[in-house]
This record gives structure tokens, sequence and C-alpha cells, in this order.
């Protein structure tokens, strides 16, 4: 009996939340300026910021669910990239798509996965708890 890709579980653990919160960052950062995409030009830096800081964040989902090892990376990168949609993209899209990138790069940067997480923490701490007494 063959399974199909759809009912095998995912191979290793990947950091969804984070991926989607950074998704949601990218399309709200990048909806208002590509609403009428005949008026980017007139929208100027704004307008052409907002839109590559959209791309940005979306290349961080990207990668940040292909290469979950590098959830650092990811996740810092999107930091920079919500504070940087401060000045750049209309007070980071309203501040909602500010605070989503913040939020997702946050949730990235704490994501461990399954092979160095949190299942070895409380035998380190046993031992060391251990050793005072």
């Amino acid at each position: 009996m063959r399974l199909s890709a759809a009912s095998t579980p995912p191979s290793r653990p990947r950091p969804v939340a984070a991926c989607l919160v950074l998704a949601l960052a990218a399309a709200e950062l990048g909806v208002f300026p590509l609403a009428r995409p005949s008026l980017l030009g007139l929208q100027g830096v704004s307008g052409a910021g907002a839109v590559l800081v959209a791309a940005a964040l979306l290349a961080c989902a990207a990668h940040l669910w292909a290469r979950p090892a590098n959830a650092t990376t990811s996740g810092a990168a999107a930091l920079v990239l919500g504070l940087l949609s401060y000045p750049l993209a209309n007070l980071g899209g309203f501040l909602i798509g500010m605070f989503l990138a913040l939020l997702g790069g946050s949730l990235a940067l704490a994501w461990r996965g399954a092979e160095g997480g949190f299942e070895a923490a409380p035998a380190a701490v046993d031992a060391a708890v251990g050793a005072e007494l």
C-alpha cells in the first residue's frame, strides 16, 4: 500500500506559526501599494519600499519553511525588516504589518526543533540541581 504525500507526517517539525505570521505580515504590507499597480509610480519611495519589504518578508517565510534549522537567520532578518517597515512602508502598514513581522520574527527566534529542543533541558537541570545538593 502506497501512502500519498498528504497523508504522511512531515519528516521534521517546522515553525508553522512563525511562517504563517510572516506571510500575513507580507500580505498586509503589500496589499495597499499593489491594490492599484498603475499608481505604484506615483506612490514613490514609500510604495516601492513597502513592496520590497513585503517580498523580503515572504522570502523569510519561505526560507523558514524550507530550512527550519536556520530559523535564527530568518527570524533575525524578519525582525530587521519589521523595524525597517516603519519608515519605509507607511508606518509599517498602519503598524499592523510591523507588529506581525516582529511577532513572526520573534516566534522564529524562539522556535526549537525536535533535535535540540526542550526534552534535553530537564535532565540537565536535574544534574545541576543534584550536583549542588
